[in-house]
């Protein structure tokens, strides 16, 4: 049995996370987790919210709050989406606990200690009319690698580059719409120039884990060379800096975020957390968006690594690309794309959107969430492949045998099941979600194609043990399917198991295992109802503002 150590990016709590957010880090790191407890490994899934940070005082502005408010409340609106879609935390919290104060407040003191923190006076955006100078995220300007408008003082979401806020064109403040000016500053920095050679040493051990994007991601980061990077700002709300003469700086939240999964493990499991984060037998599997690669990929085994304190780290950086709204990135302000709270309110199962999510999930390049393409995966795959098997050999049995398994002699399916079972575990192993999921549907067809192919209900007028040894091997692949869309569509995957008695935590290792002759099933209805086109045009409305 392995440990397996399995972290989702934590997104900033100052909005209702989008599908995007969903399948870019949560649901996949929920979907790896599942399968990986299936296998027989133990597994920490852990999750949380990122409060610190410009963004956060940005939306607390805007609503009129404060920002304690704000994180409370949106905190609630986060676990109710996580809840919600159904993922499998074992580990829920948030960077402002004072467990992970702690830690980040160490990692620093270890680093200073080792002299990896150095200080440099910079120039900084000042904002002459608010008399302050300006994080990150409250000044705007054109991106000088694409010329794109509305690129941050940190990153411009467009071309996706890293950028210095004095080389915005045309900055903004987005405190009081002012031109700032250029005012000189101190900050303290973590040299990862001097830690460069320990981290390439660290990335080329396990980059043929990592997916090709992150590969690629890192590498670019190398190839120009790793200099000092900020880890502190001219803020209110973040973690003070435990150093005599900077209590007026905060930790940039790139800082104290990254490190906040060691203080959520902490927060949940109190000094046991060291099990999970410094015992050597652990696998650490890191979920996220592309964005945040080099955050995971630099920044944060440079803390770890720098501050010697026996820290694992990553060892599976698992990145997507976007999955965008039609031509459109996700947009609460522009009414564009489906929040999770839309999805809640939609009356569609969760199970359908993860469907959907999972089967549209960029793992190499950008996807796009169509809601013509929504309605037809559903209605063809989901209901018209999966839901219609089960619902087939659910009602058969009850037609011609009582409700209840007949016995069988052989096993048919179970060599072509196999070969598919095993490609499926490849897929998985490397996280490869989207067309392992595929692959399940692959075996659902099977059972289809079995059962159209014999025609039970026409053999069981002329032979009904033959009829009910095609109906025995049906109720047998039930259980195959059960385990395998588990990770993906969990409450149907449940439903599954319980019409035929299985238990779905017992996983993979029974894979195999014939139901007993005489069970009787357990019927659980319908699992999904089929999308009327109506229905996804009213959607289509109500929720994308178009």
């Amino acid at each position: 049995m392995t440990k397996i150590l399995v972290t989702s990016a934590l997104p900033y709590v100052n909005n209702i996370p989008h599908l995007g957010n969903l399948i870019g880090s949560v649901l996949s790191a929920d979907c790896y987790a599942r399968y990986q407890r299936l296998r027989g490994n133990e597994v920490l899934y852990v999750l949380g919210t990122d409060e610190f940070g410009t963004t956060t005082e940005n939306k607390a502005r805007e609503e009129g709050i404060t920002v304690e408010e704000l994180v409370e409340k949106y905190f609630k609106i986060h676990k109710e989406v996580y809840d919600w879609f159904g993922t499998s935390y074992d580990c829920l919290g948030r960077t402002t606990s004072k467990e992970n104060r702690e830690v980040a407040k160490d990692i620093f003191l270890k680093l200073y200690k080792k002299g990896l923190i150095i200080e440099k006076e910079i120039e900084q955006l000042y904002s002459e009319k608010s008399e302050t100078f300006l994080s990150d995220r409250f000044v705007e300007g054109e991106c000088p690698h694409c010329n794109a408008k509305g690129a941050r003082g940190d990153q411009c979401d467009s071309c996706g580059h890293l950028i210095d806020q004095k080389e915005l064109i045309n900055p903004i403040s987005k405190l009081d719409g002012t031109k700032p000016i250029l005012k000189k500053t101190k900050h303290l920095y973590v040299d990862l120039k001097k830690l460069q050679p320990t981290l390439e040493k660290f990335f080329n051990e396990r980059k043929d884990k990592w997916s090709a994007q992150a590969v690629s991601i890192t590498q670019q980061w190398f190839k120009r060379g790793l200099e000092p990077r900020a880890i502190t700002r001219d803020l209110k709300w973040g973690i003070s800096v435990p150093l005599e003469g900077w209590e007026d700086k905060v930790f940039y939240s790139w800082f104290d975020a990254p490190i906040g999964y060691i203080g959520i493990t902490k927060e949940c499991l109190g000094d046991k957390y060291a099990s999970w984060w410094k015992d050597k037998d652990i696998l650490l599997y890191q979920f996220m968006g592309k964005d945040n690669v080099p955050f995971h990929s630099i920044m944060f085994p440079s803390y770890l690594i720098g501050c010697e304190d026996g820290y694992n780290i990553i060892d599976v950086l698992d990145s997507t690309a976007y999955i965008n709204y039609g031509n459109a990135k996700f947009s609460k302000s522009k009414g564009t794309g489906v929040f999770g709270d839309d999805a809640i309110k939609s009356g569609i199962a969760s199970d359908v959107w993860r469907y959907y999510l999972f089967r549209m999930r960029p793992e190499d390049n950008d996807t796009e969430f169509v809601w013509d393409d929504f309605y037809a995966k559903v209605n063809n795959e989901l209901v018209g492949n999966f839901g219609n098997f089960v619902n087939r050999v659910v009602s058969l049995t009850e037609k011609f045998f009582e409700g209840k398994k007949p016995a069988k002699k052989s096993s048919p399916l179970k060599t072509d099941v196999e070969k598919l079972l095993k490609e499926y575990f490849a897929l998985l192993d490397r996280s490869r979600e989207r067309d392992a999921l595929t692959k399940a549907n692959e075996i659902s067809s099977l059972g289809n194609k079995f059962l159209q192919d014999k025609e039970p209900w026409k053999l069981v007028k002329d032979n009904l043990a033959e009829a009910g040894e095609v109906i025995a091997e049906c109720i047998d692949l039930l259980k195959v399917l059960s385990l395998v869309y588990r990770p993906f569509i969990p409450s149907a995957a449940e439903k599954v198991a319980q019409i035929i008695g299985f238990d779905i935590k017992s996983g993979f290792e029974n894979a195999f295992d014939e139901i007993k002759d005489g069970t009787k099933l357990v019927p659980q209805g319908i699992l999904f109802e089929k999308l009327e086109k109506k229905q996804i045009d009213d959607f289509r409305k109500k929720f994308s503002g178009k």
